[in-house]
């Protein structure tokens, strides 16, 4: 099974430190990052797995634009697609993340 987060690097936004890894959404066609291991604690919390991953809180791209917002829950690597996503997965849980690229 090809792994479906890529490992970014260290954080560079201000002095956060975390690592930072991505997946490509099925829904918007774009890459998420979220970033781990932040020393405050201000980051997500992760299982671990880059083939089956979990993470924690949701995940909130563009929350200031609705024509671009995508909301999701990812969860054993299934991503579950809130509503105030803008693309056709909103609501719907997709069986894998996409991979990414």
């Amino acid at each position: 099974m090809a792994a479906k987060l890529h490992y970014m690097g260290d954080s560079h936004l201000g002095s956060r430190g975390g690592h930072v890894y991505y997946f490509h959404c099925p829904g918007c066609g774009h890459s998420h990052p979220f970033e781990i291991d932040v020393p405050n604690g201000a980051g997500w919390a992760w299982n671990g797995s880059c083939d089956k991953p979990t993470f924690t809180p949701s995940l909130l791209c563009n929350r200031d634009d609705p024509g671009s917002c995508c909301h999701s829950f990812v969860t054993d690597g299934r991503i579950q697609f809130l509503a105030d996503c803008w693309h056709p997965l909103a609501g719907q849980t997709v069986d894998q993340i996409g991979r990414a690229s």
